[in-house]
Order: structure tokens, then C-alpha cells, then sequence
């Protein structure tokens, strides 16, 4: 078997590839709609995962009619907070290893996710070791959300790497649309939802978690 180019760059997703942060806040706004009188449930959530919290807001506007979004959104920020301050919310399984192996092989790192700049650092402050980031862009850095490609290209671009050196994890559909469409070379850790028909077509790798990743590396890197 041919050995995969070594990356000039891997760039990460956050939440549900890094730090176990989607099902939690699945799990959160289920609950607090639920206290609202408002059934978000699973067919539902699945058009949320990987999508900015201001787009997901608007979804539920769209489904849900007189929602009392002020109250929803102060309701699930106080449980999330709630949450952070009794020890936060850990890292996803075989992150910390794969990360660290990869600082260790001297090769750039960057995360480029949808949450905001307040939410990363929220996670690096529980946890430092895993943030060991050349460079971090937030979704209040770019024009387009994922799935445009913007945010990939962008920090691509910053770190004077082309995308299509580079290799891209991400665990959910939009994120995975941006990965493909700027180039990189797109593994998908998925979380919450299946691959989509495109993304199977255009990903790279598929792997059920990230401890498979790092046992397979040789694939990729």
C-alpha cells in the first residue's frame, strides 16, 4: 500500500470531535425545550449538529411557533455554565493522544470550528494540554459558516499552508462539506449523525472514533 503523504498541516472541529460537547448540548436543549412545552426531538436536533448556535436559534423559530427563544437561550446557557463549573466537559476519547502525537511529529495544528471565541476558551481553560493550537478561528472570524469553505481556507491561509496539503477532521455534515470543498484531505469522526450520500463520496477517511484514527494513521499521515 502506497503511504499517504505527510500532512503540512492537520486542522480540527471542536465540539463533538475534540470535546465531548455535542451530546451534552443535545441533551441541554432537549431539556429546556421540554420545560418550555416544545418536543426538539432527535429527527429534529439532527439539522442542528454542526451548525452555528445563531442559525440553530433561527430553526427553531422556523419550527416552533410563538418559542420563547430569550427564555430558551438563558435557560440552556445557565445549565451549560452549570455545567463547566462542576469540572466541565471532557475531552472526546483518544484526542489528548492524538494531539499530542502530532505535536510531537512537529507538525502545525489549527481548530477551526463554528462555536465562538467565549466557548474555546471556556475548553482551554479546562483543558490546556489539548489546545495546542499554531492558530484558532472562531465562527465570529468569517463571513460564511460552515459548510462554506471559508473557515478552512482562512486558516489554511494563515498558516501559509494550501488546503489541499493539509487534513481536516471534523465529526459532523456541514463541517465536513466545508473540509471537501476547500480541498483538504476530509476524515470524518461522525457524532450524532451519519454521513451524508456527498460527504461518504468526499471524504478521505471515515473512522468510528479517533482512538481508530491515530491506530490508522498511517492512511493519512
Amino acid at each position: 500500500m502506497k503511504k499517504a503523504q505527510r500532512p503540512a498541516a492537520v486542522l480540527f472541529d471542536m465540539d463533538g470531535l475534540l470535546i465531548d460537547s455535542e451530546a451534552t448540548l443535545k441533551r441541554i436543549w432537549q431539556d429546556c425545550a421540554a420545560r418550555l412545552g416544545f418536543d426538539l426531538n432527535d429527527s429534529l436536533y439532527a439539522h442542528l449538529v454542526g451548525v452555528p448556535n445563531v442559525l440553530c436559534e433561527e430553526k427553531l423559530m422556523l419550527w416552533f411557533k410563538n418559542f420563547p427563544l430569550d427564555e430558551f437561550r438563558s435557560d440552556w446557557k445557565a445549565t451549560r455554565a452549570e455545567q463547566h463549573n462542576n469540572g466541565g466537559i471532557p475531552p472526546k476519547a483518544g484526542a489528548l493522544e492524538l494531539v499530542a502525537w502530532l505535536e510531537g511529529q512537529g507538525v502545525p495544528m489549527a481548530l477551526a470550528t463554528s462555536s465562538s471565541r467565549e466557548a474555546v476558551d471556556r475548553h482551554r481553560a479546562s483543558w490546556p494540554e489539548l489546545f495546542r493550537f499554531a492558530s484558532i478561528m472562531t465562527v465570529e472570524q468569517v463571513a460564511r459558516p460552515k459548510p462554506d469553505p471559508d473557515i478552512y481556507l482562512r486558516t489554511c491561509a494563515h498558516l501559509g499552508v494550501a488546503p489541499t496539503d493539509c487534513v481536516v477532521f471534523e465529526d459532523s455534515n456541514p463541517g465536513m462539506r466545508a473540509a471537501i470543498a476547500s480541498g483538504a484531505r476530509a476524515i470524518m469522526i461522525p457524532e450524532l449523525v451519519a454521513p451524508e450520500p456527498h460527504v461518504r463520496a468526499g471524504a478521505a477517511h471515515i473512522y468510528p472514533s479517533l482512538n481508530h484514527a491515530f491506530d490508522n494513521r498511517e492512511d493519512w499521515f
